[in-house]
């Protein structure tokens, strides 16, 4: 029994709202479970897709009842980058389209995204070194391009 307490399935069906995914087992001649928890760490949430290779750890009592642990790093599913020192976090269904990215060898912090929003709750925002741009400056509506000499 304790051979089938951890499992590798597949993503059946995703329920967004509850947080929850249905499993089927290709060695199970593709059943598929009722819901079962996505794990949440650190109360981050981050759905697994509908055919992804996802970890399932089962309750001992038995298939019925389980937590999906996460996605694996595999043939169909690998890493955007690697390497010793590499820490990165994709935020989008696509790896790349929106990540966070530190190379402790450079120690540089890289965040990518389309469009990034910085919100201060007391309108502050300091930052301690250079600040290079590539484009526009914009405050108050005044862009810096614009600007006169």
């Amino acid at each position: 029994m304790a051979e089938r307490l951890i499992r590798i399935g597949r993503v059946s069906s995703v329920n967004y709202k509850s947080g929850m995914v249905k499993v089927t087992y290709p060695d199970l001649d593709d059943s598929v479970t009722d819901d079962f928890p996505v794990f949440s760490l650190t109360d981050e949430y981050k759905m697994p897709g509908v055919g992804q290779d996802i970890l399932v750890l089962h309750l001992s009592n038995g298939q019925s009842a389980g937590v999906v642990m996460g996605k694996m790093w595999n043939e169909s599913n690998v890493p955007p980058k690697a390497g010793h020192g590499i820490f990165r976090k994709d935020f989008g269904s696509l790896l790349g389209t929106a990540f966070m990215e530190y190379d402790e060898n450079t120690g540089i912090l890289l965040i990518e995204a389309p469009k990034i929003n910085i919100v201060s709750r007391d309108k502050s925002v300091v930052i301690d070194g250079d600040v290079n741009v590539d484009g526009d400056v914009t405050a108050d509506g005044k862009s810096l391009k614009n600007c006169p000499q």
